[in-house]
């Protein structure tokens, strides 16, 4: 799912930019992995079939399930946390401001 023109259409954020690994950050989501991107994924993808080191190729794609399996986490937590901006009702005061 791709969630940039959702977000985009819900919600302002003081962000430079409204990507994924930025609006994770900005609600909280933190990564185990110091490095991590689709670029770097598919380089490291590339290393560990290449390579015949079967303890490396191992490690590196245990990192690259990491990735991914954070990337998903990442996903489920910016839709959870814009479900919840968007539907939270909004209290009015007397004079009518939110």
């Amino acid at each position: 799912m791709d969630l940039l023109p959702i977000t985009r259409k819900s919600v302002a954020l003081p962000l430079p930019s409204y990507s994924l690994k930025v609006v994770e950050r900005y609600v909280g989501f933190e990564r185990t992995l110091e490095e991590f991107g689709g670029d770097w994924a598919m380089a490291k993808y590339i290393e560990a079939t290449e390579t015949e080191d079967e303890h490396l190729r191992t490690e590196t794609m245990s990192a690259i399930l990491t990735y991914n399996k954070e990337d998903l986490e990442a996903t489920w937590t910016v839709l959870t946390w814009l479900k919840n901006k968007v539907t939270k009702p909004q209290s009015v005061s007397a004079s009518g401001s939110s």
